[in-house]
């Protein structure tokens, strides 16, 4: 090699015992020209073949950097991240390893996160069709005679329309044989499951006789509905909502109002204490079977002790009195709602009450219907009723100026009671009744 020629000039492929001769060509050591020659024999090759390392190490380090920087964006935003067909062909340097390994990783969990984003829900027999409100979840039942036809037809209507229990996240009817009930949620094939009850098998049940001893003048069915109970407790169809909802086959039912009533109590430490509503205020707060409702912790109370309840005298009662004494010996906090029923028997409400969440009893198709449409039309008017802020009042201070000077408590808005649901009824109230609504204009209340 020519003389002056700068060290800088002089390369080789250094192997792990060579950091002798490294230092040597990198700090500016001189070489005799045996040792240049012995250098410049492999000069071309290994010149070559320093770059080519050289410049794959530094590719493999960047490339590997930036897969692994695309790995974890993959696992965080759920794409699928296909690995280039270039890296198969890259060096299989130790780092370039430990890249892929990561982003391998990372492409696997993308596609279990994208495999969970597109699970679909199974349509089963037991999903309702929730409306207008989502929370808290409900659990309905109905228990529902073979032999009476009406309440089979009932049951058949309110899943083909989706309402009544149909309308809640969960339902299940149970009676004395499987019964076909209709069509549920539907497959993306267009297919839908069908549905049908539940077998809860019991004895025909007689007619209660106040005269005779009895408690109860309807069905002495405590039997039918410990059975019902032991079922649905057994099945765990209970476990995964917040309220356990039994509705009688002949009381209309509008779960989303049933929400509103409980939806205070359903969350915080409160869902830890058993609870149930009273909804009869006859002689004292009593449990009315048309409707009755328990939380969660109520019900997990009673599938740890049934036994005990079942010990109870309930020969002679209905199954409304049964489970209102169990819910009492388990230490469940009753909680009075005089206003979640209506109906003639005890705490009469009619069908255009739109804050009852039940009226009882409409035991036909069509009379079911019927309170169910003049209920809904109700919401609808007292919606554009409330919009003008219109209002009855049925006694006033100063009969000049009525809607001015209503007395506290004569005061009736569309949905708060029966007078003030409309025009004709607010006049209906008595000779004194005014129907008033607040005029924007003048900032005042005025006849109507």
């Amino acid at each position: 090699m020519p003389a002056g020629t700068p060290k800088a000039a002089h390369f080789a492929v250094l192997g792990p015992d060579d950091n002798a001769n490294a230092s040597a060509l990198f700090m500016g050591e001189d070489f005799t020209d045996t040792e240049l020659g012995f250098w410049a024999g492999e000069t071309q090759t290994n010149l070559r073949l320093f770059w080519l390392r050289a410049r794959s190490w530094k590719r493999t380090r960047i490339l590997g950097a930036c897969l692994l920087i695309a790995g974890f964006a993959a696992a965080i935003i759920g794409s699928k991240v296909a690995l280039p067909s270039a890296i198969h062909r890259a060096d299989k340097s130790e780092q370039m390893a430990g890249s892929i390994e990561v982003l391998e990783g990372a492409t696997s969990n993308a596609s279990r996160a994208n495999a969970k984003d597109k699970t679909k829900l199974i349509p089963d027999p037991g999903m309702g069709w929730p409306t207008t409100m989502f929370w808290p979840r409900l659990f309905c039942f109905s228990v529902m005679n073979k032999d009476n036809a009406q309440e089979i037809a009932t049951m058949k209507m309110q899943i083909q329309k989706q309402i009544g229990i149909a309308a809640c996240e969960r339902f299940v009817v149970l009676s004395g044989e499987r019964i076909y009930l209709g069509k549920g949620h539907r497959w993306d094939n267009g297919t839908a499951v069908d549905v049908w009850s539940w077998v809860n098998p019991a004895r025909p049940v007689a007619m209660g006789n106040l005269q005779a001893g009895d408690d109860t003048n309807s069905f002495k069915n405590t039997e039918i509905f410990i059975n019902a109970w032991r079922i649905l407790i057994s099945s765990k169809a209970l476990e995964g909502t917040d309220w356990a909802v039994k509705v009688d086959p002949d009381a209309v039912f509008f779960p989303e109002r049933l929400r509103k009533h409980v939806k205070k109590l359903s969350w915080g430490t409160q869902t830890k204490t058993p609870m149930y509503f009273k909804n009869c205020n006859f002689h004292g707060a009593k449990l009315y079977g048309a409707l009755e409702v328990f939380n969660a912790a109520a019900m997990q109370e009673l599938s740890k002790r049934m036994s005990e309840c079942v010990q109870l005298p309930w020969g002679r009662w209905g199954e409304d009195e049964f489970i209102d004494k169990c819910m009492e010996r388990l230490g469940a906090e009753a909680k009075n709602d005089f206003a979640l029923v209506g109906d003639h028997r005890c705490m009469s409400a009619e069908c255009e009450d739109t804050w009852r969440a039940s009226f009882h009893d409409y035991k036909s198709e069509r009379t079911y219907l019927d309170c169910w449409n003049r209920s809904r039309k109700s919401e609808e008017h007292q919606n554009m009723m409330k919009e003008g802020h219109f209002f009855c009042c049925t006694f006033s201070s100063n009969p000049r100026d009525p809607c001015n000077s209503c007395n506290p408590g004569a005061r009736s808005s569309p949905g708060k009671g029966w007078c003030g649901s409309s025009k004709n009824q607010c006049h209906g109230c008595g000779a004194s009744a005014s129907w008033c609504k607040r005029d924007n204009h003048s900032k005042r209340n005025v006849l109507a």
